[in-house]
């Protein structure tokens, strides 16, 4: 009987592998995430634009009042994108595809959700850099810059 009870105090405690395999989890979480936000680096998709004029008409002045997800009013002639694939305060270079035009907008709004993992939303006047309005949609290459 004495050698069983100094062989059990003998024995280390084993740390409670539960915390160390929440500890692995949120280690990995945390490196895709850094890792999936550069590779989003540069990608290609679709752009549209939008406006003041075209706001009133969707009925979204009443709601949003023209103030961006920055908290910033929206304004024509301000170079910005609206999209959720990019954080608030991003830099971006928008480019066609063949590379002859592009433009630098700053990431100051949200888009819809249906369009989050295909378009962004330029500006009017950031979108006329690139393409003309009557086209709507078009193919450009967006590369984070800052």
């Amino acid at each position: 009987m004495n050698l069983t009870v100094e062989f059990l105090e003998s024995q280390k405690k084993l740390p409670n592998p539960f915390w160390f395999i929440i500890a692995v989890i949120v280690a990995i979480l945390i490196t895709m995430t850094i890792c999936l936000s550069m590779a989003r680096a540069e990608e290609t998709l679709k752009a549209s634009w939008y406006s003041r004029a075209s706001l009133v008409r969707d009925g979204q002045d009443r709601i949003t009042h023209f103030i961006m997800a920055n908290g910033k009013e929206f304004k024509d002639d301000q170079f910005t994108v609206a999209t959720r694939l990019w954080p608030l305060g991003t830099w971006l270079r928008v480019s066609t595809l063949d590379g002859s035009k592009s433009v630098v907008v700053l990431v100051s709004d949200r888009i819809g959700k249906r369009f989050t993992k295909t378009r962004i939303d330029l500006s009017k006047s950031a979108f006329m850099e690139i393409a003309d309005c009557k086209q709507g949609l078009v193919a450009v290459q967006v590369e984070r810059i800052k």
